[in-house]
């Protein structure tokens, strides 16, 4: 069998449309995203999208968690090894920052938004 011209020019066409709603299918564009800040003394849901700093209180003292810019990090904690300070700042769903010995928990909540759903 033997490909015409018209074959050829519809195979051209498809392959980049079919890449380009492949691609738009894939990758999944993000929702509104909160912070949701655990600790022994409840749970907090502070906005991305609005620039603050939060004192929460765990069993060793004070841990500061800083938003700004649609990302949140630890700036400071009481526990030994500091870990979570050095931990670089959260800004996508289900990236999380965890202060184990003061017993605090930062995490960006929200989910991808697939095309269709």
């Amino acid at each position: 069998m033997k490909l015409k011209a018209f074959d050829l020019l519809v195979m051209l066409f498809s392959v980049p449309v079919i890449g380009a709603f492949s691609i738009s299918a894939y990758s999944g564009k993000d929702t509104a995203r909160d912070v949701v800040i655990e600790a022994s003394g409840g749970q907090w849901i502070y906005p991305l999208s609005v620039d603050r700093e939060e004192r929460i209180r765990g069993p060793l003292g004070d841990t500061i968690v800083i938003i700004k810019g649609g990302s949140a990090l630890v700036d400071d904690s009481p526990c030994p090894d500091k870990l979570c300070v050095h931990k670089p700042a959260v800004s996508k769903p289900g990236q999380w920052i965890a202060c184990l010995p003061n017993r605090v928990f930062v995490r960006v909540g929200g989910e991808k938004k697939w095309p269709g759903r």
